[in-house]
């Protein structure tokens, strides 16, 4: 939190698209007796407000102890080596991913409205460079313009963000990770975005076409984006004789094309 105002200006776009006044989130780290729910989140950003959040503040909860446990012989789709690592890494790793989720994932940017003057910003596209202008209306919200994708959209944003920024010297450093270890520290939380979402399939209805669950088809997309996108091997996916699905992530290629990419 101390440290929001070095890191938020490291993120890949202009400052103009963050708050005008910057309110530093508060961040509570809890322990967790009960939660009654189907599944338990490792953290909360609160309120799902964007006027209160713009113009009042956010907190931020990680809920410490719900994170399950890794065994070495128990990660789905890993292969034994990987699952070693996931297994001694993983905790450590996550911690600074949901970190940066919940604090300057969906704690950055606005929604940039319309001005008093009936003029609206204006943007320069970062792929093409043309300028073009943008903003929402008065009484537009987030979940209206997006509707059913809203809430996938802003966990895939966090997420990116997420890991975006673990990576960077200035937060890494503050969670007791030297260099040498944020490749490792990326391979864990991308390799479980990975996982989640082959696993999120479960919750999608192929009927329908609808997603059950908001984590899920964000961590499904950020899958795709990598795979489909990719130019050297950085993540492979395998069924070998017995049926068995694995996920294959290149560390040194995550580090030298992923991070672009993500």
């Amino acid at each position: 939190v101390e440290n929001s105002v070095q890191v938020i200006p490291q993120l890949p776009w202009p400052k103009e698209m963050e708050k005008d006044q910057f309110l530093a989130p508060d961040f509570t780290t809890l322990e967790i007796i009960c939660f009654a729910t189907n599944g338990c989140p490792l953290g909360i950003n609160i309120p799902n407000y964007d006027d209160i959040r713009d113009n009042e503040g956010f907190k931020n909860l990680f809920l410490n102890n719900s994170l399950g446990s890794y065994t070495i012989n128990a990660v789905q789709f890993a292969t034994p080596e990987q699952s070693a690592i996931l297994a001694e890494n993983t905790i450590r790793c996550y911690e600074v991913h949901v970190a940066c989720h919940e604090l300057l994932g969906h704690g950055v940017g606005k929604l940039m409205m319309r001005n008093a003057d009936g003029s609206a910003h204006k943007f320069t596209d970062p792929v093409n460079g043309e300028e073009f202008e943008s903003c929402y209306e008065q009484g537009d919200t987030w979940n209206e313009k997006f509707g059913a994708i809203s809430t996938s959209y802003e966990e895939c944003r966090a997420d990116t963000c997420g890991f975006y920024l673990a990576a960077l010297p200035d937060v890494y450093t503050l969670f007791g990770f030297e260099e040498h270890e944020v490749d490792t520290m990326l391979w864990c939380n991308v390799m479980n975005q990975f996982r989640k979402g082959v696993l999120g399939l479960q919750l999608f209805n192929a009927e329908t076409k609808k997603w059950g669950q908001a984590h899920t088809q964000g961590a499904y997309v950020f899958t795709q984006y990598l795979y489909q996108n990719q130019k050297s091997k950085i993540v492979d996916f395998e069924i070998n004789e017995q049926g068995e699905f694995f996920i294959h992530l290149d560390k040194k290629n995550l580090m030298e094309e992923g991070r672009e990419l993500i």
